[in-house]
This record gives C-alpha cells, sequence and structure tokens, in this order.
C-alpha cells in the first residue's frame, strides 16, 4: 500500500524550514527540499520530497538549492 504524505515547508529557507522528512517521516525544523515532483496525476501528484540534517548525512542527500 502507497502512503501519500505532503509537507509543506513552513519558514524562510534563510531561517530553517519546519515540516515533514519524506524519509523519516519526523517533524524537524532544518528540512531541506531535496527533490521537486511536478508531474502526474491524482492526490499523490505534484509536492516535494524534503529531508532531515540526520537523513541527509545518512542517505547522501543534496539539497536542490546546493546541486550546480
Amino acid at each position: 500500500m502507497a502512503v501519500c504524505i505532503r509537507s509543506e515547508a513552513r519558514h524562510d529557507e534563510s531561517t530553517g524550514r519546519r515540516g515533514l522528512c519524506s524519509w523519516c517521516r519526523r517533524l524537524a525544523d532544518d528540512i531541506q527540499l531535496i527533490q521537486a515532483v511536478e508531474a502526474g496525476s491524482g492526490p499523490c501528484a505534484g509536492g516535494s520530497q524534503f529531508a532531515c540534517r540526520p537523513c541527509r548525512a545518512a542517505h547522501r542527500l543534496v539539497p536542490l538549492a546546493g546541486r550546480p
């Protein structure tokens, strides 16, 4: 069964974002955008994937803003 969880950032990126980490499914004050999904249809279409600091380190995730 697929689980659709959409997280929305609440704060400005320069001060940190609070939201749900797409990897550990916990609320965090330091999530960063990892992937923006813009195509598709249905209730889980679109949305974005965010990761907290521990998950970024554990899974070697690079925030979208830090990519060339």
